[in-house]
Formats: C-alpha cells, structure tokens, sequence
C-alpha cells in the first residue's frame, strides 16, 4: 500500500469516527433532555428515589470521551438552570445560579474521566479492569457531583438559608432539625447515596455493551 493510499484511508477512518462521535454525543445530549422532561429522569422503588440525569453523562465521558462528557454535562446544567427559573422547590432560586446548576456539571464528567483512567492504570492486570474502572468511576463519580452541588449551595447560601431559618420561612425539616451545615450535608447525602448506586449499576451496563457494539474503537474526537 503507498503512502497516498494510506494516508487517503487515515482520512477517511478519522472522518468516520468523527462522525461516530458527534453522533454519540447527539445522543446523549438528547438522552439527557428526555430524561430531564419525562417521568424517566426519576426512579422510585420503595427503597430508593433517584435521579437519573447524570447518567448520560456519564456514558457519554467512559464511552465517547471526556469532550463528549463535557458537553452533555453543559446541556444538563443549562436545562437545569432554565427548568429552575419556575420552580417551585425550596432549592429552586439557588440553581439559577450557574455557580450551582452548571459548573457542577460541567466539572463533574472531569471528575469521571480521570476516575475511570485512573482506574484503568491500578486495575491493569485484571481481566475486568474496565468493568472495575466504570464501576469506580460512575459510583464515585456521581457521589463529587452531589457534593459539588451542595456544597456551592452551602458556600453561596448559607447565610441566606440561616435568615430563612430564623425568620420560618419554610426550610425543609433536614435543614431546620439540623442546622443549615448538617442539614445540607443530610440532604446530599440521602441524595447522592441513592444515585451513586443507581449510577454504578445503569452506567457501566450500558458503556460496556456500547463498548462492544463499536468494537472497542476508541471514538474520541
């Protein structure tokens, strides 16, 4: 094969796996906004409510790449802010702050990425270290989102939340029995428990089987 030949099948490989990528992130990012706008984006089960859109998310970073993570964690964090601006819940005002409904989801498939590689390194001589990486990655992954989530409605708020407190406006009984600090770490945790597991389960499933359908082709960007 001469060189033109090779470098002509280099170019077409790459526009084909472009291709691929921008339509894997297409997919999730409408996985995401279906989710975000359907009974879907929620499972209830008399042991566990969770929420399901950062999953997405998630696959989108272990399968297509951290850009691809990136972009569907925006398109979850904008649809949050915008969703928030009508809401009715007590947390509703503090999402429409980017600082609380993007950044979050923004920094959170970073926060995947370097999990799952990381993982990946450590875990090199197993025969399943890809199922241990994505296992890792989602559980703990999904649990620095809840914390990055509530922690910036800790620092941005807590002020705001204590003066509520003390003149009864209607802060949620974790916050009031507890105080604005515990009451916040609460909510995170009985929050994020369920949706780390949730995550942990759902995601590497679906990476794993989105893996073999590609042939394990690495289609990043």
């Amino acid at each position: 094969m001469n060189t033109q030949t090779t470098a002509a099948t280099a170019t077409v490989r790459k526009k084909k796996l472009t291709i691929q990528w921008m339509t894997g992130t297409a997919m999730m990012i409408a996985l995401t906004l279906v989710l975000a706008n359907t009974p879907l984006g929620r499972i209830t089960m008399p042991f566990l409510t969770a929420t399901t859109l950062h999953i997405p998310v998630i696959i989108a970073t272990l399968v297509l790449g951290l850009e691809a993570g990136v972009l569907t964690g925006l398109t979850f964090g904008i649809h949050s802010l915008i969703s928030n601006l009508t809401g009715a819940s007590f947390f509703a005002p503090f999402f429409i702050n980017p600082l609380v409904s993007v950044l979050p989801r923004v920094l959170f498939p970073v926060c995947v990425y370097f999990i799952a590689e990381g993982v990946k390194k450590l875990t090199a001589g197993f025969d399943k270290h890809h199922i241990i990486a994505y296992v890792s990655a989602s559980a703990l992954g999904t649990a620095l989102h809840t914390t990055m989530v509530m922690g910036m409605i800790y620092l941005l708020n807590a002020g705001k939340i204590e003066q509520m407190l003390t003149a009864g406006m209607g802060v949620p009984d974790a916050i009031a029995s507890r105080g604005v600090g515990m009451g916040i770490a609460a909510m995170g945790v009985t929050n994020g428990l369920p949706e780390a597991i949730v995550a942990a389960v759902i995601a590497p499933i679906v990476a794993l089987a989105l893996d073999r359908a590609i042939g394990r082709i690495q289609i990043r960007k």
